[in-house]
């Protein structure tokens, strides 16, 4: 697996430090639901600002007796057990694909299924104010996309199924990254469904698709 497949690490700094944007935080989050390598870089990080913290903090006012009462007093709160987030679903042509719990939200703002082309469907995500493009993606077995670069940078998080491109193929988890530099054709075999986000137009570089470059600018909507 290529760095391609995870966040960046700046990234998972940001992550573990609350810094990353509610939307990029739950891609990271998903991702790190299937990736132990991602996430024992954020524990550690995480320690590291523990330690930073800790190394800057006062020594404490708190004597042994007052301490002790603090203790007690936690002790003595009632346990509350705690409640594991349940999946949330999303269905899509008859089918009902379940998804991380952290998503749940997302889903509750997807706008209706349009066809964009042949054996390609989106669902916009509405509401979520932020300065890109954001939806859920789902190829059908067989479907792809034209080639095309980017005018900016698109994050795609994989939530069901599988696609490939020239430079790979991504499952469930996997949290594609595409910048200007990167040219790519999607295509899936047996069927995808993609959390996507872009913050500037695509730019088509082959076929029919490149009639739509000129108006791609219209079909960019961002902000929900």
């Amino acid at each position: 697996m290529s760095d391609r497949h995870h966040p960046t690490a700046m990234e998972l700094e940001q992550f573990a430090s609350g810094e990353l944007d509610d939307v990029l935080a739950i891609m990271v989050s998903v991702h790190l639901g299937q990736c132990r390598r991602c996430r024992n870089r954020v524990e550690l990080v995480q320690q590291q600002q523990a330690e930073q913290l800790s190394a800057l903090s006062p020594p404490s006012d708190f004597g042994d007796d007052e301490l002790a009462r603090m203790l007690n007093r936690l002790e003595d709160a009632p346990v509350v057990a705690p409640q594991a987030p349940q999946p949330t679903e999303m269905e899509f042509q008859g089918r009902r694909i379940t998804l991380p719990p952290a998503l749940s939200g997302l889903v509750d703002r997807a706008g209706p299924w349009s066809r964009v082309v042949n054996r390609l469907w989106s669902a916009p995500i509405q509401d979520h104010q932020r300065a890109y493009q954001l939806n859920f993606i789902y190829m059908e077995p067989g479907g792809s996309i034209a080639a095309h670069t980017h005018k900016g940078k698109e994050w795609t998080l994989v939530l069901d199924g599988a696609f490939s491109d020239d430079s790979g193929d991504y499952g469930p988890g996997d949290l594609v990254h595409c910048s200007e530099s990167n040219e790519h054709s999607p295509r899936s075999e047996k069927g995808c469904l993609c959390l996507a986000v872009i913050d500037a137009p695509l730019h088509f570089t082959s076929g029919l698709a490149r009639a739509l470059n000129p108006f791609s600018q219209l079909f960019f909507k961002t902000g929900g």
